[in-house]
This record gives C-alpha cells, sequence and structure tokens, in this order.
C-alpha cells in the first residue's frame, strides 16, 4: 500500500525514519487542492481553502509501518486516500484539529510544498 507524505517524513527530514524499511516511489502532488499550514516543526494539511495541490513524496509501506504512522500522527491526523498526479491513490494524513499552542503560529503555504 502506498502513503502520501509532505511533511516531517520527507526524505532528510526529522521523522523520515519511521520509513526506513519502506520503499520510495517518487516524487508526486495531489491532483485536488488544499490548504497546507506551517506550524513551525512540521505543516499540516486541512481540505478547507483550497489554495494549492500539496507536494511530497510517494513510499511503498507495509501494514506495520501504517499502524506506526497512525501512532505517529496521533489524534491531531487523520488519513484518508487520495489521488495523486502520477496515477497513484496513496494515504495521506490531514489534520483533523490545530494544537491550541499552535493556533497563531500557523499560516499557510501558498505553493503546498513544505520545507524544513
Amino acid at each position: 500500500m502506498y502513503v502520501f507524505v509532505y511533511g516531517s517524513l520527507k526524505l532528510d527530514c526529522s521523522d523520515h525514519g519511521l520509513l526506513d524499511n519502506s520503499k520510495f516511489i517518487c516524487a508526486s502532488h495531489t491532483e485536488n487542492k488544499y490548504t497546507m499550514l506551517d506550524l513551525g516543526m512540521f505543516p499540516g494539511v486541512v481540505k478547507e481553502g483550497e489554495i494549492s495541490r500539496i507536494h511530497g513524496e510517494i513510499y511503498d509501506i507495509d501494514r506495520e509501518t501504517l499502524k506506526c504512522l497512525d501512532d505517529f500522527e496521533g489524534k491531531w491526523f487523520s488519513r484518508e486516500m487520495v489521488p495523486l498526479e502520477c496515477g497513484i491513490d496513496a494515504w495521506m494524513y490531514f489534520m483533523e484539529e490545530i494544537p491550541e499552542a499552535l493556533k497563531e503560529k500557523a499560516y499557510p503555504i501558498k505553493d503546498g510544498i513544505w520545507t524544513n
């Protein structure tokens, strides 16, 4: 199964180690537009706003890795299948709740590309 990552799980980012046993497929972006928010140490994507396509990386993962990612993303994120411009459908994490401490710091990333 495939997962699409756009933040701290990307190659050369702080949490990429969670994908060590996964196969990189390619870089891509979402077919649909969403709103990416910079929250400081990591980004979040929400469905409201439709500002831009989200850019990231696709990995082929196993069920154990998916469970680890679900635990890592915690209560603030939930995953849904999204179509990507390369023709693959993949799991992507959407922000369900912006933590109170980060709300004032959050701002939109207009090009949909988060850099650490």
